[in-house]
């Protein structure tokens, strides 16, 4: 988990909050999160699928997330929900994307727990 996912989760933590997730599909679906969650004063996180990644195309993604944060003046961070591409997920990280949900599922127990 990256500094800014991990630090959103602590001050929840501290101040007895939940910091709700979200699942994005495009422009408009992270607007209108990100906008109601400024609303409330709300942290947020932006969570993105295998599919949405796909659609949206990574850099799209992170470039809607690169300009959300000069727009809107809440914490927030983009978190990778249920990925299960190792070098995907090593690539969206370098490029900024703070949480990640690896979905093992689909291999033995044991395995699963080791990846």
């Amino acid at each position: 988990m990256g500094n800014a996912s991990k630090n959103l989760l602590q001050l929840a933590q501290a101040g007895n909050y939940a910091v709700p997730a979200f699942n994005i599909h495009n422009l408009e679906i992270a607007k209108a999160v990100l906008e109601t969650a400024e609303e409330m004063k709300s942290p947020v996180l932006l969570a993105a699928t295998p599919g949405t990644v796909k659609y949206m195309g990574e850099e799209f993604l992170i470039g809607i997330m690169e300009a959300a944060r000069k727009t809107y003046d809440i914490p927030f961070d983009v978190h990778l929900d249920h990925h299960e591409n190792i070098d995907d997920i090593k690539r969206m990280i370098d490029m900024g994307v703070g949480s990640v949900m690896i979905d093992a599922s689909h291999h033995p127990f044991e395995e699963n727990i080791a990846i």
